[in-house]
């Protein structure tokens, strides 16, 4: 069992939104007791892919191929299902940013995973899984449970000051 988080890149470069979402999966791996894995996709250099493990990123993997170079929902879940298999990921992390929110249904199929999406908080609890989500354009809120063995959060960063 471990978490795997997916992080964007631009250019070959990751952006604080990168880095939040590391450090957000660690404090996640670490309520479980695993291990997290970032993953990269596309073009990235050993310099820049070191820098996730600042943020406790206990292993990171880059998955470099030319079909990478523009985004490709069935490439990109193929790759991240792979990934989440091979590491035995219970968790996966990506961003609720339009990327995420084209990633994360797909990826919910290939791997028979339960998502949480918009996710703004840790883990309220580990057994059940439930998260904290914001609901009705911030004005509630909702605790999700998630039943399935694999799980699946998107994380909405908070604006400054909330």
């Amino acid at each position: 069992m471990s978490v795997l988080v997916y992080t964007e890149n631009w250019d070959g470069k990751f952006k604080k939104l990168s880095f939040e979402l590391v450090s957000y999966a660690s404090a996640v791996a670490k309520m479980l007791n695993t291990s997290l894995t970032a993953l990269s996709i596309g073009k990235v250099g050993d310099e820049e892919l070191k820098k996730l493990g600042n943020y406790g990123a206990q292993k990171v993997l880059s998955a470099d191929n030319d079909m990478f170079s523009v985004l490709d929902n069935q490439a990109y879940t193929s790759v991240i299902a792979e990934i989440a298999k091979t590491e035995n990921a219970s968790v996966i992390i990506i961003s609720n940013n339009n990327t995420g929110k084209a990633l994360a249904p797909s990826l919910s199929v290939w791997l028979k995973a339960g998502v949480g999406s918009g996710v703004s908080k840790l883990p309220l609890s580990i057994n059940p899984f439930t998260v904290y989500k914001r609901a009705f354009s911030g004005n509630a809120f909702a605790h999700v449970v998630i039943k399935s063995d694999i799980r699946i959060l998107t994380l909405a960063l908070q604006a400054e000051g909330e």
